[in-house]
């Protein structure tokens, strides 16, 4: 399909999120275009929200004002982590040409920003050296989404992105430099990607490449054109499918709990069985202030996640991620609140009751044993 490529003027480039992402870590987004080459038939990029439905097809437009945009704006910016690539890929096609994403890098690394990049291109091998650079004096992650290996189902929903064989080999190359990597396998697709062989395969050729996690997550259709667009591609592949589809969102633009627990409990054992993590460990940047705050609210967001799988209640995983919140944005140890004042201290915390005190107490307690350990060693 022909791509019209436009010039863009940016007038912000960085986007702070309100609380840290526990899944990817990052404090804040970027993307240094608007629209995407590689056209996935699923992505969710098409919806409304994002302004980019009435020319999603035909125009990606590129911010070409980016780095002067980001140079005024990172002095103003608490370190955190930059991720790039959650809505649009920033190693699409037109950064062969434009080299704007490179560019970019190089003004996170001249500030020392840590970045977290998630393509489906191996082209982001071009900058391995500016990545290296990167996590030298911040950190530097690189994750793939890779669905699934099988060709059929990659020619039908992602036909001009660059092959699944093709990421895997990327991500063996960044994982041998020594940066964080991973695999997002997301969405998979009901009925299609979301048996137990297709997601054995991708979880059991991550790890073989050198992958120290696998994320996962279901397909949202959001009502409007990214729908209609995928539904359009299921009527045409497998027209057999829709009545199952129109059942698993007839209440919203997630799939039925039932059905996320389920796929998301299998994808949990799948990892399991071959020793991969099914979630990302929080990186600690150099120089980061209260540690023991971020391994914290790591922890109860996990509680949350976990909760999530199994089906928890909604109001007690809300309780969770808002004590993780309250935890990790605390500006005071809570360890040396806790030293202070004890189980009671944490529990003048905002969101923080009787039943998270005592949770929080004991991971505090594994936390100083664990301390003592390392200083006798």
């Amino acid at each position: 399909m022909e791509i019209e490529y436009r010039p863009y003027q940016a007038r912000s480039m960085v986007n702070r999120l309100k609380h840290v992402d526990d899944w990817f870590w990052v404090s804040y987004t970027l993307n240094p275009y608007r629209g995407c080459a590689h056209l996935c038939v699923y992505c969710d990029a098409r919806d409304n929200q994002y302004g980019l439905s009435a020319t999603f097809e035909q125009v990606v437009y590129y911010k070409e004002n980016a780095v002067e945009v980001l140079e005024r704006q990172l002095p103003r910016l608490k370190r955190g982590i930059v991720g790039t690539g959650g809505v649009c890929d920033a190693y699409q096609p037109i950064e062969v040409e434009r080299r704007i994403t490179r560019r970019i890098l190089e003004m996170l690394a001249q500030h020392r920003f840590p970045v977290e990049v998630l393509t489906k291109s191996d082209l982001v091998l071009r900058d391995l050296d500016v990545l290296q650079e990167i996590n030298n004096v911040a950190w530097a992650g690189v994750l793939f989404t890779i669905t699934t290996f099988d060709p059929v189902v990659t020619r039908r929903f992602e036909p001009y992105a660059p092959s699944p064989e093709q990421r895997l080999a990327a991500l063996e190359r960044v994982a041998e430099a020594g940066l964080t990597t991973g695999v997002m396998l997301c969405p998979y697709l009901p009925g299609i990607s979301d048996d137990e062989a297709h997601l054995e395969e991708v979880v059991r050729r991550a790890k073989g490449a050198g992958a120290q996690f696998v994320l996962h997550g279901g397909l949202t259709l959001k009502k409007g054109p990214q729908k209609t667009r995928f539904l359009e591609a299921l009527e045409r592949y497998y027209p057999h499918l829709l009545p199952r589809y129109e059942q698993l969102y007839s209440t919203g633009f997630s799939p039925q709990g039932e059905y996320s627990c389920r796929v998301g409990q299998l994808v949990r054992e799948v990892c399991r069985r071959h020793g991969m993590p099914d979630r990302m460990s929080r990186p600690i940047l150099p120089g980061e202030e209260f540690v023991i705050n971020k391994r914290i609210a790591e922890k109860l967001f996990l509680r949350a996640y976990e909760m999530g799988l199994e089906e928890g209640t909604g109001y007690r995983i809300w309780a969770y991620r808002k004590a993780a919140w309250t935890v990790d944005e605390w500006p005071e140890s809570i360890a040396k609140l806790y030293a202070d004042r004890g189980e009671a201290g944490l529990r003048e915390l905002p969101g923080i009751g009787r039943s998270l005190a005592r949770e929080i107490t004991g991971w505090l307690k594994e936390s100083a044993v664990e301390v003592l350990g390392a200083n006798h060693g």
